[in-house]
């Protein structure tokens, strides 16, 4: 297994970034992510908000190149394990996120986790959830921000999904991929409610490896139970991330799966649920169970005797 650790650091994915590893698909490598920029606002005492750069914030850890990728083809990303320090950070920011004003003041506060628990107070606790807030590839061209908006490639999605057991699918956009993790989270609701989840630092270990030729359009996740495609869209059309969402489930439907089209629509209506990702732009996901999805043609004949 290889190790990657946080001293490779950045804050936006490049497609001229010098690689910090290179690799074989089907390798195994370990990403430790930085608490450094939590604790320079920590360090900072009162004047914690003085210094805030949000565009500095999400340190991701990277690239890794997985040589003989190319675009056209999909990174797959398998979490392994996420193994977060034993402290995280929650922080209100004015002007920052749906929750503005309901605290008082500017607020930055350190979260213990142990005992498979993340601390929010004495007496108030809630499980310990580690997922992966930020991941990608590096774009054909120009960068991709940590912070956002999402992009096809990936950046910052905060989708719970994103955990272990999970292969994240991403198309490649330059050759080798160019593949960074970071921004990892101890405990965060869907979506993201205050655009701040419980931060930490810690360690991801994942294996990465190529589907040639997948020519995907947005990201996919993966796990034995469910499959999910994503929607993106800049600003608030959530109205077009929702259809792209529908329009790449139903193509993983009948190109990858083989169903004919009236079937895939039946399984649509019956089985696809449809929810919000991060707040990093309009990210929308669909999904379906994969009991849902034996063989094609007994698919097809017991969808259609459901249907006559």
């Amino acid at each position: 297994m290889h190790r990657l650790t946080a001293d490779r650091t950045a804050f936006a994915f490049r497609p001229d970034a010098a690689p910090a590893l290179r690799v074989q698909p089907g390798e195994t490598i370990r990403f430790e992510t930085s608490p450094a920029p939590a604790e320079r606002l920590f360090a900072a005492g009162d004047r914690w908000l003085d210094i805030l750069d949000v565009r500095a914030i999400n340190a991701v850890t990277g690239p890794v190149c997985i040589e003989g990728v190319e675009p056209g083809d999909a990174v797959a990303i398998e979490i392994v394990a996420i193994e977060p320090a034993d402290w995280g950070w929650n922080a209100f920011i004015p002007g920052f996120g749906l929750a503005d004003g309901l605290v008082p003041r500017p607020m930055l506060r350190c979260v213990p986790i142990h005992d498979g628990r993340v601390w929010l107070t004495e007496t108030l606790d809630v499980p310990l959830t580690p997922m992966i807030g930020c991941l990608g590839l590096a774009p054909a061209s120009g960068e991709t921000s940590t912070l956002g908006p999402a992009e096809p490639w990936g950046g910052n999605l905060d989708l719970v999904q994103i955990r272990s057991g999970a292969t994240v699918l991403l198309p490649a956009q330059v050759p080798g991929g160019l593949a960074s993790l970071g921004d990892l989270h101890a405990a965060m609701g869907v979506g993201e409610a205050t655009s701040v989840a419980i931060e930490c630092a810690g360690a991801a270990t994942v294996r990465l490896d190529v589907r040639r030729g997948a020519r995907l359009e947005t990201p996919r996740i993966e796990t034995p139970d469910r499959v999910w495609t994503a929607g993106i869209a800049l600003h608030s059309h959530y109205d077009r991330a929702r259809t792209q969402a529908v329009r790449q489930m139903e193509r993983y439907l009948t190109e990858e799966c083989g169903l004919e089209p009236a079937t895939a629509f039946l399984l649509l209506s019956a089985a696809v649920d449809l929810e919000f990702g991060g707040p990093a732009g309009a990210i929308v996901l669909a999904s379906i169970p994969t009991r849902f999805l034996p063989d094609a043609e007994s698919a097809s004949r017991q969808i259609g005797k459901s249907a006559s």
